[in-house]
C-alpha cells in the first residue's frame, strides 16, 4: 500500500546511513523524496538509486537550507520533513572545544529547528505534514564522551516536544526517533574496543543496521501514526531498558 502517495518529503543527511535508508522507505511508501547533504555529488547518486531528487545543503548555513525549501516550494510544498544531517563527536569534557560545541549546535540541533520551521510554514498551507527528528539515544542519558555531540541532541529531543505542542493546532505532527548503536559511515571508524564496550550493553548483542531505522520513521511520517506527536520513539536493542 502506497501510504504517502503524493506527497513530498525532505530528508536532510539523506546521501547515506540512515538518512538514506529513511528516503528509500519513504520513496518505497510512494512520497516523492528529495535528499540533501554537503556532497551534492554523492547525494545526486544516492538520490538516483531510488528515484528521488538530491540537492546540496549544508543545514549549518541558513542560505543554505532556505534554498533547499524554495526547492521543494517549487514541487508544491514539503508534507514530511526527516532531520537527520549529522556529524560525530567523542571527545571528552575537559578537551571539546567551543568550535566544536557550536558544530554540533549547528548541525544536529539549529539546522534541524530551521528546517522544520520552514517546511512547517509550507505544510499549513496544505493543512498539515509529519515531521520527524533523528535524535539518539545519547541525548536522553550521559556517556562518556558525549558532552557535544548528546547535549545537541538533547536540545533537539526537548524541542520534538515544544513543536508539538506549539504546532498541534496547525495539524503539523512532530515526533523524534533515538536510535541506539548503528553500523554506518560515522561509527565505522570507533575503535574496536570502543564498539564491543557499546555492544556489550546492548541486549539484542548487535548493532542496528542503518535499514532497521527505517520501519520506525516512516511509522512516524506515516498516518499509521496519525495520533502521535511529541513522542520520542527509542530503537537501540533493549539499551535503555536496563
Amino acid at each position: 500500500m502506497k501510504t504517502l502517495e503524493g506527497k513530498l518529503a525532505v530528508v536532510t543527511g539523506g546521501s547515506r546511513g540512515i538518512g538514506l535508508a529513511i528516503a528509500r522507505a519513504l520513496a518505497g511508501a510512494g512520497a516523492k523524496v528529495i535528499i540533501a547533504s554537503r556532497d551534492g555529488e554523492a547525494c545526486a547518486r544516492a538520490a538516483a538509486s531510488f528515484g528521488g531528487e538530491g540537492v546540496a545543503c549544508d543545514v549549518g548555513d541558513p542560505a543554505s537550507v532556505a534554498s533547499l525549501f524554495a526547492r521543494a516550494e517549487a514541487l508544491g510544498g514539503c508534507d514530511v520533513f526527516v532531520a537527520c544531517a549529522g556529524v560525530a563527536s567523542g571527545s571528552l569534557a575537559a578537551q571539546v572545544t567551543r568550535d566544536e560545541l557550536q558544530r554540533m549546535l549547528d548541525v544536529h540541533y539549529l539546522g534541524a529547528v530551521e528546517g522544520a520551521r520552514a517546511a512547517a510554514a509550507q505544510m499549513r498551507g496544505k493543512g498539515g505534514g509529519a515531521i520527524l527528528f533523528v535524535t539518539s539515544i545519547w541525548g536522553l542519558g550521559g556517556a562518556s564522551g558525549t558532552l557535544a555531540y548528546g547535549s545537541a541532541k538533547a536540545a533537539l529531543a526537548h524541542a520534538v516536544k515544544v513543536l508539538a505542542l506549539e504546532w498541534a493546532r496547525d495539524g503539523i505532527r512532530v515526533n523524534g526517533l533515538a536510535p541506539g548503536f548503528v553500523e554506518t559511515d560515522m561509527t565505522a571508524d570507533l575503535p574496536d574496543a570502543a564498539k564491543a564496550k557499546m555492544l556489550a550493553r546492548v541486549p539484542l548483542r548487535r548493532a542496528a543496521r542503518a535499514d532497521e531505522m527505517a520501519g520506525p520513521a516512516l511509522f512516524l511520517c506515516s498516518d499509521a501514526a496519525s495520533y502521535v506527536t511529541g513522542h520520542t520513539l527509542v530503537a537501540d536493542g533493549g539499551e535503555r531498558a536496563r
